[in-house]
Order: structure tokens, then C-alpha cells, then sequence
């Protein structure tokens, strides 16, 4: 009789660890996509911040280049204004203050398009990470439910052999 009671106290306990293997794999299986999904959303920030920077030196360096050429425009208007005899009336003041306003309105609408697109650039990737981390939060709960399920499996066939 003892033989037998071995047999099935092992027999059951294969049974039970069997049971809760599946459990058991899928909570490593959910814990190991929470990490993934982490690293993906802490490089899905890096990069939205990287490539805003990027965008910012751009907008900084044409706003650069935007001001020498303005510089050139008004140098060209001031040299016609001279050949024409203007610049001994009064309208050329006139039309080199409403050029340099223009040129002005002009570079820093283009300096601000460019900033402010840098900003939802950096905007969008911090989302876009906050999302992923949702999701990472999401897989290691399943994680924690599937390992809880694996421990009650085997609790239950314990708590089984036990009243046997």
C-alpha cells in the first residue's frame, strides 16, 4: 500500500506542477514584455528628444542664414534707393523700414513654425512612451495574474494531497 500511496502523492504532484506550467509561462512570458515595452518607451522618448534638438539647431541655423540674407536685401534696397536718387526723399526710409519689418515678420514666423513643431515633435514622443508604458504596466499585471493563477494551481493540488 505504501508503494502505491508514492505513486500517486507523486503522480499528483506531477499533475499539479503540470497544471500550473502554463500559468507559470505566461506570467515570464508578460514579464518579459513589460520589460521590452519599457526599454521601447524609454528609446521612443530618447528619439522624440533627439530629433526635437535636431529640429531646433535647424531652426536656430536657417533663422541664422535668414538674417544674412535680410541683410543682403536691405543692402541691395538701400544700393537701388541710392542709384535711383531716392535717398534723397523722403519715401526710402519709408520703404527700407517696411522691408526690414517684412524680412523681420518673416524669419521669426518661419524660427517659430520651426520651434513650435520641435515642441509637438518632443510632445508626441513623450505620449507615445507614456502609451508604451501603459502598456508595459498592462503586460506586468498580466504577469502577476498569471503567476497568482500558477500559485493557486499548485496551492490546489497541495490543499488536494493534503485531505487524501
Amino acid at each position: 500500500m505504501h508503494g502505491i500511496m508514492g505513486f500517486t502523492t507523486l503522480a499528483t504532484a506531477a499533475v499539479t506542477a503540470v497544471k500550473a506550467l502554463p500559468d507559470a509561462l505566461q506570467a515570464y512570458s508578460f514579464n518579459k514584455q513589460a520589460k521590452t515595452l519599457n526599454k521601447i518607451a524609454a528609446e521612443q522618448e530618447s528619439l522624440a528628444n533627439t530629433q526635437a534638438a535636431r529640429m531646433e539647431n535647424t531652426a536656430v541655423a536657417n533663422q541664422q542664414r535668414a538674417a544674412r540674407n535680410a541683410a543682403a536685401q536691405m543692402g541691395a534696397a538701400r544700393a537701388d534707393a541710392a542709384a535711383s536718387n531716392l535717398m534723397s526723399e523722403g519715401s526710402a526710409h519709408v520703404r527700407e523700414t517696411d522691408l526690414a519689418t517684412r524680412l523681420q515678420d518673416e524669419i521669426t514666423l518661419n524660427a517659430n513654425a520651426a520651434l513650435d513643431e520641435a515642441t509637438r515633435t518632443r510632445q508626441q514622443g513623450k505620449l507615445n512612451a507614456w502609451n508604451t508604458r501603459h502598456a508595459a504596466a498592462q503586460a506586468k499585471m498580466s504577469s502577476v495574474g498569471a503567476g497568482l493563477s500558477a500559485a493557486g494551481n499548485l496551492f490546489s493540488g497541495i490543499a488536494g494531497q493534503l485531505k487524501e
